[in-house]
């Protein structure tokens, strides 16, 4: 996700726990300073923040042996405010940036801008090697790789096992299930992300792709708008009219949702794999009440969900293109993939690190994960994915006011336009 994360992504537990992180790598970063890192300096940025990411920048610096030493630079938190960074920078052929931490999204846009290397050879198989194919896809455009997939995502369906002892396979059951605990006077909320951000994206694709469709073609070359993407959205509009939502719906990012299930409120939550590593700090009370199952479908057949991570590419612009592959493939290797995921939530895409006894015991949901990523689908790409991510984001928002046909003509020639060069820009 960008999230997913959110990257996509990509929502925290909370603010203070994700402030610790940022206070952690300040500090390290202000010693790295002070101590004046010597030679070579891989500079990183995205993804530097998370929660333990100090202690694998530091495994990795030590691990180069004084041949370079990575620092990592604060970036804004969400996906949005990081891509304006980057697109600055790279477009102005900064050649500060070595290593970018990058939304699964902006693959084709960097490639074809020309601001991230193509890897080859060697380089391609070592980045490769034991991965995940819906990861590798990411980092692919026009048949070429192009980053080092680090992590993957899909959402799940968390629920209160105590409210709900048989999980939903349809939204439909999943609304019905809702509305009788609301009737009686139980906790009953459906919680997802709905705010004008690529969260809310990543719900509008994953049920476009439930009902059979697309957003736009293949190659990119226009929208794919139909029939079904007027049922997605008339779901959605369900979804966000019925009462069983939050009603701070369209205001809400992962960490919102979150809460809402960390204070008791949501008896269901569609949110990223992190959510049990993070309610056993946020709120360990409620943890053995926390079941898991797949994302609900429209017919009760296997999920298509969107799939969300991030891969390390190295800028056009680097210096030190050898040492920046290097450092990016030790802070995906097993062990660093391993601390990530333990520590940050963060779903490997290593497909090794999942047979690992340690993320076994930490991740129990990880079969259903596994399914999930063999079926996800990606949202749409494109160079200007950007701009299509912002048309949809803004034409559906408030989700309670989508007029279904009406939003999805508007969707269609907006999308069109974006292909044709016209209309927003980012």
């Amino acid at each position: 996700m960008r999230l997913h994360h959110p990257t996509e992504a990509k929502g925290r537990p909370s603010r203070r726990i994700a402030t610790l992180g940022v206070l952690a790598l300040t500090a390290s970063l202000t010693a790295a300073c002070y101590g004046g890192p010597k030679g070579i300096v891989v500079n990183l940025y995205g993804g530097a923040s998370g929660t333990g990411f100090d202690k694998i920048i530091a495994n990795c610096n030590q691990a180069a042996g004084g041949r370079y030493t990575i620092v990592g630079n604060l970036l804004p938190s969400d996906a949005d405010g990081q891509r304006d960074q980057f697109v600055r920078r790279l477009a102005a052929h900064d050649d500060g940036m070595d290593l970018l931490g990058m939304d699964v999204t902006w693959t084709a846009e960097f490639a074809e801008a020309g601001w991230i290397r193509e890897l080859t050879g060697d380089e391609k198989a070592q980045a490769t090697k034991d991965t995940l194919q819906p990861p590798i896809d990411t980092a692919t455009w026009k048949g070429k790789l192009y980053g080092i997939p680090r992590t993957t995502n899909v959402q799940l369906l968390w629920y209160r096992k105590s409210l709900v002892p048989t999980p939903p396979k349809t939204f439909d059951e999943m609304l019905t299930m809702a509305q009788q605990l609301k009737a009686q006077g139980k906790p009953y909320e459906i919680g997802l992300t709905a705010a004008q951000y690529e969260g809310y994206v990543v719900n509008i694709n994953n049920l476009v792709t439930a009902y059979g469709g697309t957003l736009v073609n293949a190659d990119s070359t226009k929208p794919t708008v139909d029939d079904k993407t007027v049922q997605a959205l008339a779901m959605m509009r369900r979804l966000a009219s019925t009462g069983v939502t939050s009603q701070s719906l369209s205001n809400a990012q992962e960490p919102e949702v979150f809460a809402d299930l960390q204070a008791g409120r949501s008896a269901f939550s569609l949110n990223w794999p992190y959510v049990l590593s993070a309610m056993r700090t946020a709120n360990p009370a409620i943890v053995d009440d926390l079941g898991f199952a797949p994302y609900p479908s429209i017919d009760g057949g296997t999920p298509k969900v969107t799939l969300g991570g991030m891969n390390y590419a190295i800028s056009t612009y680097s210096k030190h293109p050898a040492e920046s592959f290097e450092a990016g493939m030790c802070m995906r290797d097993e062990k660093n993939a391993l601390s990530a995921a333990l520590d940050g939530g963060d779903v490997p895409a290593l497909a090794t690190v999942f047979d690992e006894p340690d993320f076994i015991k930490a991740y129990p949901m990880k079969d259903v994960m596994l399914t999930e990523l063999k079926n996800a689908v990606p949202r749409p790409v494109s160079p200007v994915y950007q701009n299509i991510s912002t048309i949809v984001s803004t034409t559906l928002s408030p989700p309670n006011q989508i007029n279904p046909q009406k939003s999805a003509d508007k969707l269609r020639s907006a999308i069109q336009a974006a292909i044709d060069g016209k209309g927003i820009l980012p």
